[in-house]
């Protein structure tokens, strides 16, 4: 009796056990790290695929286009071009580690939702990867070496992680998109990546954030310059360490202003069927840089150049707002959401048309910043 019951239980047991039933073994696999997305001129979707060499990338000095490999594939869909890469890959396409994914602006006006669609459905793929917009074809971002012999894919994820040492440009992750793609009322953005001339002749071209990508919800619609950009960032709270340059009031010093803090508060109104915004940007700098016209030391007026940067910063914001207002006529800074929160009832009435009504909003800015180390007071930076 003793017997039976152990061995029902080492039944139990070997039932509930569970095992590597799904196991991949590393040595099969290719690791995809970058995808990219475009049409061919019949139509079909090209996808290529960036996929690393781990015995390359391990290498002590490896050559700058040993490290990866690109494959190419086309379908009648994302879904069709993606699987038909099997045909081509010598191992099968791992796509857990993607990091970056490249879509080719054509397909951007078309609009995301297909592709993001996709991409959430498939378990492997992860929310925290990167999503840019390229104007030329994204196989040639994605085969861009660099002296470093570093994955191309990767290069992409580092610029994209120290954005906040400019704030002139802001890339969204794969969550963000599909945020975006699924509400009607959210408008995309994300940035535009291009491929430059090399800096000599002895090295190859490089990678370069150039603009910001602006949707009306999931379709492009237009891209904004450096400037634009950072008004994006101080606006909706993300500006980190950027720079802000001017010239001196009093002598046309030229002043750089390093940005340590920075926030936003944005306080809407709604009256007789008029929206309205109230935004205030609080900045927190210093004196990073001075270039002095004079050939003596003089004194700086701390006072003078807060003001100054009060008043960049409001001019810097209201041109943007100008032409998101009556030149894109989308509310790409998705103040939409600063609405809903106080007025729910009311944006349910607005929502439809919002970017009309956010077209003929009355946005006020204030900004208020402090000087908190002003070393270079002086010419030359005398103390």
């Amino acid at each position: 009796m003793k017997q039976l019951k152990l061995l029902s239980l080492l039944l139990v047991i070997t039932l509930l056990s569970t095992a590597c039933w799904s196991r991949r073994e590393i040595e099969n696999l290719g690791f995809v790290m970058g995808i990219g997305i475009s049409k061919t001129e019949e139509g079909l979707y090209s996808v290529v695929a960036q996929v690393a060499n781990p015995s390359a990338v391990v290498a002590e000095s490896p050559e700058q286009r040993a490290v990866y490999s690109i494959l190419r594939s086309e379908g009648l869909t994302f879904f069709d071009a993606i699987r038909n890469l099997s045909m081509v890959a010598a191992r099968r396409l791992y796509i857990a580690h993607v990091n970056v994914l490249i879509v080719d602006d054509s397909i951007a006006k078309e609009g995301l939702s297909d592709i993001v669609g996709f991409l959430v459905q498939d378990m492997e793929a992860r929310l925290e990867l990167d999503v840019f917009i390229s104007e030329i074809p994204p196989e040639v971002i994605l085969d861009t070496p660099n002296t470093l012999g570093v994955i191309p894919a990767i290069v992409l994820t580092t610029i994209a992680d120290n954005y906040g040492a400019n704030s002139k440009i802001y890339v969204a992750d794969l969550h963000e998109t599909v945020e975006a793609v699924n509400n009607p009322v959210i408008n995309y953005v994300t940035t535009l990546v291009e491929k430059i001339p090399p800096p000599s002749d002895k090295e190859p071209p490089q990678i370069r954030f150039n603009k910001l990508a602006i949707f009306d919800n999931d379709k492009l619609k237009a891209y904004l310059d450096y400037e634009e950009g950072q008004a994006f960032n101080l606006i909706t709270n993300r500006f980190k360490n950027g720079l802000i340059a001017f010239e001196y009031a009093t002598n046309d010093d030229e002043i750089i202003i390093e940005v340590l803090e920075s926030s936003s508060k944005i306080t809407p109104g709604f009256s007789n069927g008029k929206v309205t915004f109230d935004i205030e940007i609080t900045i927190e700098g210093n004196i990073a840089e001075r270039q002095s016209k004079l050939d003596f030391p003089h004194q700086l007026d701390v006072g003078v150049v807060q003001e100054q940067l009060n008043k960049v910063i409001e001019d810097k914001l209201y041109k943007a707002i100008a032409n998101a207002q009556q030149v894109y006529v989308v509310d790409y800074f998705n103040l939409s959401k600063n609405f809903y929160r106080k007025f729910p009832k009311e944006f349910k009435e607005l929502q439809d048309n919002w970017n009309q009504h956010f077209s003929k909003a009355d946005i006020s800015v204030k900004a208020e910043s402090s000087i908190t180390h002003s070393a270079l007071n002086l010419n030359r930076g005398r103390i």
